[in-house]
C-alpha cells in the first residue's frame, strides 16, 4: 500500500513539473519512476557489497530480512528521486532563462549561470 502512495507522490510531483516547464508528463512520470527504482536498487546493491567485503557476512542469511534495511532502501529512493527532480528542474530553470533571451542579438551568447 505504502508503495502505491510513493507511486501516486512521485506522478503529481513530477507532473506538475512537467506542465510548468511544457514538457511531457508521462516522461518526467516514467523519469522519477526510474530514479526512485534505480536508486533503491544501487542502495541495496551497495549495502550488500560492502557486507560482504568489509565482514564477510553470508548474504541468504535472516539477517537482511527485516524492516530496517526496507526503511534505509525506501530513503535512498526517496533522496535519489528528490536528486532526480532537482536536476530536471534546475535544467528547465535554465531552458526557460535561455528561451525568455530572444532576437538576434542572443544568438551564439553563451548563458553565464
Amino acid at each position: 500500500m505504502l508503495g502505491i502512495l510513493f507511486i501516486y507522490w512521485i506522478w503529481k510531483a513530477f507532473t506538475n513539473l512537467a506542465l510548468e516547464y511544457d514538457k511531457n508528463k508521462w516522461t518526467y512520470f516514467f523519469i522519477g519512476i526510474a530514479g526512485y527504482y534505480g536508486s533503491t536498487a544501487i542502495a541495496g546493491f551497495a549495502v550488500g557489497l560492502v557486507s560482504v567485503f568489509v565482514s564477510g557476512i553470508d548474504t541468504n542469511e535472516d539477517s537482511f530480512i527485516n524492516p530496517g534495511w526496507n526503511i534505509l532502501f525506501v530513503f535512498c529512493g526517496a533522496l535519489g528521486c528528490y536528486g532526480v527532480y532537482k536536476l530536471l528542474e534546475s535544467r528547465g530553470e535554465k531552458e526557460k532563462r535561455l528561451y525568455k533571451k530572444e532576437g538576434i542579438e542572443s544568438i551564439g551568447v553563451r548563458d553565464e549561470n
